[in-house]
């Protein structure tokens, strides 16, 4: 039952749609994977938005949060009662981004499985108007060369062949690598534009005493920045070039939904990570 649930309203959807704009892309999956991702972030700009308004709901609460924290620093258990309370008061959900990560994370999910069904000429899911107006059928090899790579093709299958820095395995390993780039600096514009990395307090420390919710927001964000990225670069040297190609559009495209709904702020963050990056 759930198997059909999600080929009727994820899988087949999808798939159809990658057929179309592969078709009237001059039969290009690479441009076809580039008009999924736009669709996609224009799809997701009404949940972005909603996101941004949880930022400033939370970055309105800082200076009561840390009267509560001061307040309640030996009762943690108060101190989360009153953090839920105060929470609720101005309709804020602590939760809130599972929203906006969790239609990314179907989308993704569904994207793999239609990837590796278009690689395969394994097109069964078509609806029937989309075979006459495309002649695309079950078993019709698909166009799988896009740039500099076999979008069917990971670093990991090539490397395998042709060996690790051989000149074949480069564009693979170096998609790979980009993508990992393009994640680690998405993620950290995307918290500059959000409001969520708080620099916390140098205040000295006596020896015994536990990290402040500052410190270890920001500790925790920093982790992100980092395992992110990595965990990217390393799912993208085993998967299909085509996964990583989608990875990197999504990536650049945040960056272009943000300039959409916020010029000013925009510019100004990136001017300050430029800045930061020539300083490196």
């Amino acid at each position: 039952m759930f198997a059909n649930i999600w080929n009727t309203v994820f899988y087949r959807p999808l798939l159809n749609l990658m057929i179309l704009l592969y078709h009237y892309l001059g039969n290009n999956l690479g441009l076809a994977i580039l008009g999924i991702a736009v669709i996609v972030r224009i799809f997701l700009i009404p949940l972005l938005k909603k996101q941004k308004e949880s930022s400033k709901k939370m970055a309105s609460l800082k200076p009561e949060l840390e009267k509560l924290q001061k307040k309640y620093a030996n009762n943690k258990e108060k101190l989360a009662e009153e953090q839920v309370k105060l929470y609720r008061k101005i309709g804020y959900n602590p939760l809130g981004c599972v929203g906006t990560f969790l239609p990314q994370l179907i989308i993704l999910s569904v994207l793999i499985g239609v990837i590796r069904a278009v690689t395969d000429s394994n097109l069964e899911g078509l609806y029937l108007w989309v075979r006459n107006l495309t002649d695309v059928t079950n078993g019709v090899a698909i166009n799988t060369r896009f740039l500099f790579w076999d979008l069917t093709q990971s670093y990991k299958e090539v490397s395998s062949e042709f060996g690790k820095f051989a000149i074949q395995s480069i564009p693979y390993i170096g998609l790979s690598i980009l993508v990992g780039v393009a994640q680690y600096y998405t993620t950290h514009f995307t918290q500059k534009m959000q409001g969520l990395t708080p620099e916390p307090k140098k205040t000295p420390k006596k020896k015994g005493d536990e990290p402040s919710t500052e410190e270890m927001q920001a500790a925790m964000q920093k982790s992100t920045m980092f395992l992110l990225p990595l965990m990217t670069v390393f799912l993208t040297i085993s998967m299909p070039a085509a996964l990583g190609w989608y990875w990197l559009i999504q990536s650049l495209l945040l960056v272009v939904q943000y300039f959409s709904i916020n010029l000013d702020k925009t510019k100004k963050e990136i001017e300050k990570i430029k800045d930061k990056f020539k300083k490196k």
